[in-house]
């Protein structure tokens, strides 16, 4: 079992979102544990923490011009959360499948889907569908707080929502 001050340091390093340090505590308490003979846990730590490398997307540092402008949010629905029909549930497993076989389509020269537009009444499941697609690619979405971006000025709001879609 991992120490007192191992479980302190992880908890700390991940409320400071400091990822880098949080890894590196985990691997001490699988080193720890592989000591006492506890294999199993701590390839299972190992594979978490490298299959977390993995998939987690690069970012870039945001601007300070445009910090509070956006949340950045990794959502938690899956494909198994969502009741629709069996054809609407084959169109979004089609596009998760042309998103992470995208290299495949490339070298058939075709393109995978890079923008997808919902559109209904409120209520209807758009943004839920659009955070499992994003779930399932562990990619972010992101959220413009849109009383943070119109401004009285003219040509503010156009500028700072121009600078947002460059980050994304």
């Amino acid at each position: 079992m991992a120490t007192a001050n191992q479980l302190k340091m992880l908890v700390k390093s991940h409320f400071e979102d400091n990822s880098e340090k949080f890894n590196t505590v985990a691997l001490q308490i699988a080193a720890h544990e592989a000591k006492l003979g506890h294999t199993n846990l701590a390839n299972d730590i190992r594979k978490i923490i490298d299959a977390a490398k993995i998939n987690k997307p690069k970012l870039k540092n945001i601007d300070p011009n445009l910090q509070g402008l956006f949340l950045e949010i990794y959502p938690q629905e899956h494909l198994t959360d969502l009741v629709v029909a069996p054809q609407i549930k084959n169109r979004i497993e089609r596009i998760i499948n042309e998103f992470t076989y995208k290299d495949k389509l490339f070298r058939h020269n075709l393109e995978n889907r890079r923008k997808i537009l919902f559109s209904g009444n409120p209520g209807t499941g758009k943004t839920m569908t659009a955070s499992i697609i994003a779930n399932e690619l562990h990619l972010p979405i992101y959220v413009v707080l849109m009383d943070k971006i119109v401004t009285k000025y003219m040509g503010e709001t156009s500028a700072k929502l121009r600078q947002i879609f460059d980050y994304i």
